[in-house]
């Protein structure tokens, strides 16, 4: 599918240049013959599969159209409806960015301390139990606070 996209902007700009050839008031014909040779060598470059040659080739490309410019062989608004073309093909031919995934932070726990992730806050137990063989013991808790009273 990508390589489809780019296909059709190289067409674009292809197009552009196409439609230079029959005003020659706006780009003169060495010009045009010459970026349209361009245009050529970044498909080419680009249905191989080498991105690399191919952002060369539109570099080189740019220079051409930048050389036009000076020497008054194009237009300057015939320049920018080139220009825009370039900059279609060469962002679709630029590698896509690659995301950066940060770090999920970990949670601290004081010196000694392990976390076994479950939540052990809130309130612990009164401290009743079974402290005689009746069932009946009276057991000093702490009520979940940490700390035993010491009895």
């Amino acid at each position: 599918m990508r390589r489809l996209a780019w296909l059709i902007c190289v067409a674009a700009v292809a197009a552009v240049l196409a439609g230079c050839a029959t005003a020659p008031l706006t780009l003169s014909r060495q010009a045009s013959t010459d970026l349209q040779a361009g245009v050529v060598a970044v498909a080419e470059s680009a249905a191989a599969g080498d991105q690399a040659t191919a952002l060369t080739r539109l570099d080189e490309l740019q220079e051409r159209l930048d050389a036009a410019v000076a020497a008054g062989d194009v237009t300057a608004e015939r320049a920018a409806s080139i220009q825009g073309a370039i900059g279609v093909v060469r962002a679709d031919l630029q590698p896509a960015p690659t995301p950066s995934i940060e770090p999920v932070p970990q949670p601290t726990v004081g010196p000694g301390l392990t976390d076994d992730g479950n939540d052990n806050s809130g309130p612990g137990n009164n401290g009743n139990g079974n402290s005689n063989s009746n069932g009946n013991g009276n057991g000093n808790g702490n009520g979940g606070n940490g700390k035993g009273r010491g009895d």
